[in-house]
């Protein structure tokens, strides 16, 4: 696994946590993430029938971050099943990650967590619209092929293996799955990039509502850009991927976060 923090982020204090503290609580705004230095915490998710334990998180886990980078609410409850010793992560140092991404980046990170927010059934923040933004970074020009679909067109179909993903500049395409319409997309969202990233097939089918311009952005174009991200987040956003091609049930922050140099 990549590593995870930054030696700037080992120089924040750490603090000690009492057993039985509850440091994330589901459903809450988050402001803060924590880096785990030492102890255990055991992950919780609330359902119809109370509490479910999702699984154990020990040192050099990272938990809370998901709140922190989509502005949602807590995903699960975090608890101290030990004393624990961990670095607190500010929104504001969430905040000067993300601002060091590529704007197509940034988008796909907040694509991962959507996914991860879906495959539980919780709640989404309403995604900021950003097709504009990002098809005028420099970077994300060297990337991407710009084309015009027409009415009707069928960019994929459920089943298909993933070739591309599409930033949509003008126009709308809407969404089916198993005969079912699920909603319309529209400037500013991206799709098809899940099949891409966790090299499973397409979950859905996407047809052109009306003339339609899109970026297209290939497989491996996908992997350079990630490689720009700052460690911490370039880290986070393998173990999200992982996650959802494995199709594991364990939240994100389950997974170990090592410490790195920059």
């Amino acid at each position: 696994m990549e590593p995870v923090m930054t030696r700037s982020g080992a120089d924040l204090p750490t603090r000690r946590i009492a057993a039985d503290t509850v440091l994330i609580r589901q459903g809450e705004a988050g402001d803060c993430a924590w880096l785990i230095q030492s102890g255990e915490l055991e992950v919780l998710l609330d359902g119809p029938d109370g509490p479910r334990r999702l699984g154990t998180v020990g040192a050099n886990a990272i938990v809370g971050e998901m709140a922190l980078l989509d502005d949602g609410l807590r995903s699960a409850t975090v608890r101290a099943l030990t004393p624990v010793e961990a670095v607190e992560l500010s929104r504001d140092t969430f905040r000067a990650l993300r601002g060091r991404c590529p704007p197509l980046t940034s988008y796909l990170l907040e694509s991962l967590v959507a996914a991860i927010r879906r495959s539980y059934g919780l709640s989404q923040p309403e995604r900021q619209e950003g097709g504009a933004a990002i098809r005028s970074s420099d970077s994300f020009a060297t990337v991407a092929d710009r084309r015009m679909f027409r009415h009707g067109h069928s960019f994929f179909r459920q089943g298909d293996e993933g070739t591309a993903a599409y930033l949509i500049q003008s126009g709308s395409v809407g969404v089916q799955r198993d005969g079912a319409d699920l909603g319309v997309l529209g400037p500013g969202r991206i799709f098809g990039e899940l099949a891409l990233l966790a090299n499973r097939p397409r979950a859905a089918t996407i047809v052109a509502l009306e003339a339609t311009v899109c970026e297209i952005i290939r497989k491996d174009q996908f992997a350079k850009a990630i490689e720009t991200m700052p460690p911490i987040l370039r880290s986070l956003t393998r173990i999200y991927i992982e996650q959802l091609s494995g199709g594991r049930l364990l939240p994100h922050h389950a997974e170990p976060a090592r410490t790195d140099s920059p």
